[in-house]
């Protein structure tokens, strides 16, 4: 028998917005008769008042595809009349309320795979069956640079789009490319967000999205691969640091042949160590580090197992960067990191920080978590470190010392369309996987009580309130744009024009607080040191 799943409010909400919208005007037993929507017409329905509700509705579809232009006779007609007839051409998942597209814009198995073959590491990219080709283009950029315009008509060719040429070798002529002449043609390297399922269902799709349809169909267990997922997704985007000059070496390390010949730090140990080697970021982003233009090679046998733990060695490495001027933590890291930095005197201890960080974290998501339910948009978009985005970065020279990589880097303003398409990108993306961490339940998480800081974090947002009137029209527009149903045009648009607000002075104290608030964290996670919550199987 078949699982029952309660709906999302997301999906409640679009039911009602789809049943009120004039484009399904005259669908056939649209409410039941206490006024529910009647959203599901199967055509095995043998019985009651709305037994022909099928049949009826398929003859709506069939009106509704002459009124569009499409032929009955045509294959596939009524997914193509449910594609056309859309108004925002994104739904909500019925299971998690997770808005996808309904086009074909997302990585097929067969892409993903034939990724591999042209020896990009999906696992570093950080790519799934629910990466969208919007966001699958910019990252290949980011890390590889121009290169990839000369790989993108090979990966991307198939039978639907045989031959690929006289595309300008720039992000936005071929954004522009795949919206207009690629995903229309509906490749088989992409797969929709959404699969029809007229006239079955009123809007003419299936109720689950691709992001839960194989689990809530076949078990949980890809669903709790796409939730490790969003939580990686979640750390990165809301840590500090060049992201932009990190991704271009991990791309160079994961992909340049000179560096794929190299050994792993741990090679002569007794063990087996293939190449080529992976680029790990030293300090893991999952804890708090910051993104750095800084690795060190490990195997992938060795970055598997050492996952986002943190070594002796990873310390000391770090305290020596630190030592040179560079910042490693960021802001919400930096407290209990300046605190117990100095007590890691083995492995042991840095496994003991490595579990305090982990909690100090778990408490910064629900900071941010809690921020967001007060609405403090604005504040939450001056944490992104949008400013990198800003300039264009060639590499000077790559420099190799002993296991550790690291790359010299010239930047020049750009003003690129593609600067406000990575803005965007990294807004959406932090605010949509912010939201989806914030809904996981069961998370084993130290939480540290609110009561601690409550006077501070009243005191932040006073502090935050001038910004927040000065600029509440913007406030207004990014809570529009980061809504349900809001298109990335809308998010541009925001961005385009929204004013520098890491230099307005209400921004810059409000921050600061946010560190303050992180220091009263960190001194009650740093008085368990020797708790058992930390000191538990020291040898794992």
């Amino acid at each position: 028998m078949a699982k029952t799943y309660e709906a999302s409010e997301e999906f409640i909400r679009y039911q009602e917005e789809i049943a009120s919208s004039p484009v399904y005007a005259g669908m056939p037993d649209l409410r039941n008769e206490d006024g529910t929507i009647q959203w599901e017409a199967p055509s095995n329905r043998t019985s009651g008042i709305h037994r022909d509700t099928h049949d009826k509705r398929l003859q709506w579809w069939k009106e509704k595809a002459a009124t569009v232009g499409i032929s009955t006779t045509e294959n596939q007609w009524i997914s193509k009349t449910a594609k056309c007839i859309h108004p925002t051409k994104v739904r909500p998942c019925k299971v998690c309320g997770q808005y996808m597209d309904i086009r074909y814009c997302y990585l097929s198995a067969s892409l993903l795979k034939r990724l591999k073959k042209y020896g990009y590491d999906v696992d570093a990219l950080g790519l799934s069956d629910t990466t969208s080709i919007f966001d699958l283009i910019p990252l290949l950029h980011d890390m590889h640079g121009d290169s990839i315009f000369g790989v993108l008509p090979d990966l991307l060719r198939c039978k639907a789009v045989p031959q690929i040429t006289d595309v300008a070798p720039n992000i936005e002529a071929w954004i522009e490319w795949v919206e207009h002449e690629y995903i229309p043609n509906e490749p088989s390297l992409l797969s929709p967000g959404a699969m029809s399922n007229a006239p079955d269902r009123l809007d003419g799709f299936h109720s689950f999205n691709r992001c839960c349809r194989a689990s809530a169909d076949k078990g949980r267990s890809k669903e709790n691969l796409s939730s490790y997922t969003t939580d990686r997704r979640a750390f990165e985007f809301w840590s500090d640091g060049n992201w932009i000059t990190a991704n271009k070496l991990m791309g160079i390390i994961n992909s340049q042949p000179e560096m794929r010949i190299r050994t792993c730090l741990h090679d002569g140990d007794g063990g087996v160590h293939p190449r080529p080697c992976s680029a790990d970021h030293i300090g893991p982003i999952s804890l708090g580090f910051s993104h750095r233009p800084t690795f060190q090679l490990l195997c992938k046998p060795c970055n598997s197992a050492k996952n986002n733990r943190l070594y002796y060695s990873d310390v000391q490495n770090l305290i020596a960067a630190e030592a040179s001027g560079e910042a490693v933590a960021t802001w919400y890291a930096k407290p209990i990191w300046d605190l117990l930095k100095a007590c890691v005197q083995s492995g042991d201890d840095a496994l003991r920080l490595y579990r305090i960080m982990r909690d100090n974290r778990y408490n910064a998501m629900m900071l941010l978590g809690r921020l967001l339910a007060d609405e403090e948009y604005l504040l939450l978009y001056s944490l992104l470190n949008l400013e990198y985005a800003e300039y264009t970065y060639e590499v000077d020279s790559i420099n190799v010392t002993g296991h550790i990589v690291t790359a010299d880097f010239t930047q020049t303003p750009s003003a690129l369309r593609y600067v406000l398409i990575q803005k965007m990108r990294k807004v959406r993306v932090a605010f949509s996987s912010l939201k989806e961490y914030l809904e996981k339940e069961n998370r084993n998480g130290y939480a540290v009580d609110f009561s601690v800081y409550e006077r501070l974090y009243n005191h932040l947002r006073d502090t935050m309130a001038p910004a927040n009137r000065e600029y509440a029209a913007y406030r207004e527009a990014l809570k529009h744009a980061l809504s349900s149903g809001a298109t990335e045009a809308d998010l541009i648009n925001v961005i385009s024009t929204m004013p520098d607000l890491n230099g307005d002075l209400s921004v810059i104290c409000t921050k600061a607080m946010l560190q303050q608030v992180m220091k009263k964290v960190a001194n009650v996670l740093a008085a368990l040191w020797g708790d058992e919550r930390y000191c538990r199987k020291l040898t794992e």
